[in-house]
């Protein structure tokens, strides 16, 4: 009876399990991806780069024409006498450097006289040769040279009397670019004249002048 009973309960689990049967699941499908393309990155631009103008380019010659005004200062065994009048300039020459000029220069002052008055007038001009020096290769400029000179004084309803001397200059000025090569030039230079007639002794000219020039 024992033996019984416990194959029945033996038996019972067994065919309670029998009941259920684990199947197993199909394998998922297989995942297909899609392909990648790898875009290449443009690298960062560089920094901006300042790239100064080219100056425009120089004249290989050079000159000038002004016109302007000037006193003479002179003097003799009688004293000292200033007179003023109408001052004006030729310069031509060659550039040897970008700084460096080399030319010929005309320079005159002439004072009107008046017969009523009994004044004589008087021209004197300077036959120099002169190195122009460009500091700053534009603009501000010296300048320095000399050479011959002559003073005609016109007396009233008498021949003219011409003197012939020398003279040294100095000066300098500013060129203000206005469509390169072309400039407008103010100057103004200071010569010490020599002259070795009698009743003529020497004088001192200053002269300043407008101009238009091409550098």
């Amino acid at each position: 009876m024992r033996r019984l009973v416990l194959a029945l309960l033996l038996s019972t689990p067994l065919a309670a399990s029998a009941q259920y049967i684990l199947v197993p699941l199909p394998p998922p499908p297989p995942v297909r991806l899609a392909p990648v393309r790898l875009v290449p990155v443009p690298p960062p631009p560089p920094p901006p780069v300042y790239v100064a103008p080219r100056p425009p380019a120089q004249s290989p010659f050079y000159l000038n024409l002004g016109i302007g005004g000037g006193v003479e200062r002179s003097w003799d065994a009688w004293g000292y006498w200033s007179t003023g009048g109408l001052a004006y300039n030729v310069e031509v020459g060659l550039r040897l450097a970008p700084q460096l000029l080399v030319g010929f220069d005309l320079l005159g002052l002439s004072i009107f006289g008046n017969a009523w008055e009994g004044t004589s007038g008087s021209t004197l001009l300077h036959y120099d040769a002169v190195l122009t020096l460009f500091p700053f290769t534009r603009g501000f400029y010296l300048r320095g040279g000399g050479g011959l000179s002559t003073l005609t004084f016109t007396p009233p309803y008498s021949p003219s009397i011409t003197h012939v001397g020398s003279n040294a200059l100095i000066g300098g000025g500013w060129a203000f670019p206005v469509a390169p090569p072309l400039h407008v030039t103010v100057g103004m230079d200071w010569t010490w004249n020599f002259f070795g007639a009698i009743g003529v002794a020497g004088s001192g000219t200053w002269m300043a002048r407008v101009g238009i020039g091409f550098y």
